[in-house]
């Protein structure tokens, strides 16, 4: 006993047909409107430098000597190039860093900018020979376009947490478009 919908098909097979048809048509308008990916970079270095201090307070209450105040921290300094692989304009937006320890935890931190990034070569004179021209921000990349610089990144963790780190990664933001996401291995050395 097959029921018929007036067309003479079987309903089955009406559904299997309609299910092809759209399959088709959505196939059809992700072959013909994908572009690829719209840009493409790389790290090109990473140095990283450890920075612990002990900051005494002086005496404690009752006499007794004040225990010292421990600051670790990682200045990253990474070098990085960006192409825009399309034929429409790109707008570079924003930069940041993120860095896995070795408990799983992800720390992230914005690459510093304009004062901030002059700030930390003040801040840290031993940095001074490091220093390059810092990747630009808030720009307007033209198609074929390649720009590279600098992006210093501050981690409140220890040199011993940032040699067993799982994974270094530097995000490159756009502007309606998808990040970039530079990966760096742990065992080059950077």
């Amino acid at each position: 006993m097959s029921e018929r919908n007036g067309t003479g098909f079987h309903p089955l097979l009406v559904v299997v047909a309609a299910i092809a048809i759209v399959v088709a048509v959505i196939g059809t308008y992700v072959w013909v409107t994908w572009t690829g990916p719209v840009h493409a970079g790389q790290v090109v270095s990473v140095s990283a430098y450890p920075i612990h201090r002990e900051l005494s307070a002086g005496g404690g209450l009752g006499g007794l000597k004040g225990q010292p105040d421990v600051y670790d921290e990682v200045i990253v300094i990474a070098a990085v190039k960006v192409k825009s692989t399309t034929k429409l304009p790109l707008f570079l937006h924003d930069m940041w860093g993120e860095v896995t320890l070795p408990n799983g935890d992800v720390l992230q931190s914005l690459a510093a900018s304009g004062e901030d990034y002059k700030k930390v070569f003040i801040a840290y004179p031993a940095l001074e020979a490091q220093k390059e021209t810092p990747m630009p921000r808030g720009i307007t990349m033209s198609p074929g376009q390649e720009v590279d610089g600098q992006l210093i990144f501050h981690y409140p963790i220890t040199q011993k947490d940032w040699e067993g780190r799982k994974q270094f990664d530097v995000v490159i933001g756009f502007i309606n478009q998808k990040n970039l996401v530079l990966h760096t291995m742990a065992e080059s050395g950077q």
